[in-house]
């Protein structure tokens, strides 16, 4: 059957006004199908970025637990070589070339004759001990301190025990004495690297208190031992012994063998300026009247007088605290200070009555 010629005739019309329309909006068709690969694009290279993101993570998060196992096995080999005899030789040694800090200020501290003396016994010494006597408060551990201000290879402890050298190695970090001997052996090596140091040579500074009555002997005993030159290991012992009894107990082998220097009162006019120091410069005898000549009794006074204490109050005290002392201590200081006195007293410092 023949299909009408109308309906013919208008599917060509549609078709051909499709065609023509399609052919007059090609470009929208193309920037359309361009549009849709550029999002298709965008959208893989998203997903790419996605992939290469969680890989870098991936890789950061393994790049920060291998520096975490890399510092853990640094601080393990740190603390192992720290905990060997070599670490411990080697810290010891750092913290003995430091250099030497008093426990005053030095603003807080007047020059003494007896401290260049001190100074240059430093300077010069070879051998054999050095032993600070005076009497009580009279500025011993000062004078000694400040003479060291600054120097490198010292070695300061407190003896308070007859065990001290045991104390005294653990104190400085090491297992025994032989390795304190080879701390000090490289701190006299090291001293090379500064000739403008006071001394070339290694210091060990023992200071005994009043309430010290144990182990003297080895304290003599070690003072001979270390300070005589053995391949280059020579040490410089300096003791300083708060009570005059101990340093007349101390004995290196004889006065050949060790270098005796006392400490005495102060002059006036070290007591003028000490007392100026802290504000009592015109008052300065009456300060001296209440309490003597001794440094470590003026200062009392003057932390005393802070708290709201007299100088009468102050003197009573120290009346009474001498009147305590019998002669025959009188007699042992003036026996003391007769054998310590290595320069005059008005060097030195005013003997006892």
């Amino acid at each position: 059957m023949v299909a009408p010629a109308y309906a013919s005739d208008t599917s060509g019309l549609d078709f051909q006004q499709f065609v023509e329309e399609f052919a007059g909006k090609k470009d929208f068709f193309v920037e359309l199908a361009s549009a849709t690969l550029s999002v298709a694009g965008t959208a893989l290279a998203v997903a790419g970025t996605a992939v290469a993101v969680a890989q870098l993570d991936q890789a950061k998060r393994s790049a920060d637990e291998a520096k975490r196992s890399a510092d853990e096995a640094k601080r393990s080999a740190d603390e192992a070589f720290k905990a060997s005899p070599e670490g411990k030789i080697q810290q010891a040694l750092a913290k003995a070339m430091e250099p030497f800090e008093p426990s005053r200020p030095q603003d807080e501290v007047i020059q003494r004759p007896v401290m260049e003396t001190l100074r240059q016994r430093i300077a010069s010494w070879q051998q054999h001990a050095t032993i600070i006597g005076g009497r009580y408060q009279s500025g011993k551990s000062v004078a000694t301190e400040e003479a060291l201000r600054g120097a490198r290879g010292v070695v300061r402890f407190t003896i308070r025990s007859a065990e001290w050298t045991d104390r005294m190695c653990k104190h400085l970090g090491v297992d025994d004495e032989g390795l304190f001997k080879e701390v000090m052996r490289r701190a006299r090596e090291k001293l090379k690297d500064f000739p403008d140091n006071l001394t070339k040579f290694p210091i060990l500074l023992l200071e005994v208190p009043r309430t010290t009555t144990k182990g003297i002997n080895l304290i003599s005993s070690t003072a001979k031992d270390v300070a005589t030159d053995k391949i280059g290991s020579a040490i410089h012992v300096i003791v300083s012994a708060s009570s005059a009894a101990v340093a007349l107990a101390f004995d290196a082998g004889g006065t050949e063998r060790q270098e005796d220097i006392w400490v005495g009162d102060l002059t006036e006019e070290e007591a003028k300026e000490f007392l100026a120091l802290h504000g009592h410069g015109n008052k300065w005898e009456d300060f001296v009247d209440a309490c003597g000549f001794r440094i470590g009794n003026l200062a009392k006074a003057c932390e005393n007088l802070k708290k709201g204490m007299s100088l009468d109050n102050t003197k009573q005290e120290y009346q009474s605290r001498g009147a305590r002392c019998c002669k025959s201590s009188s007699k042992f200081i003036r026996k003391a200070s007769q054998r310590f006195q290595t320069a005059s007293a008005s060097s030195q410092g005013r003997l006892p009555h």
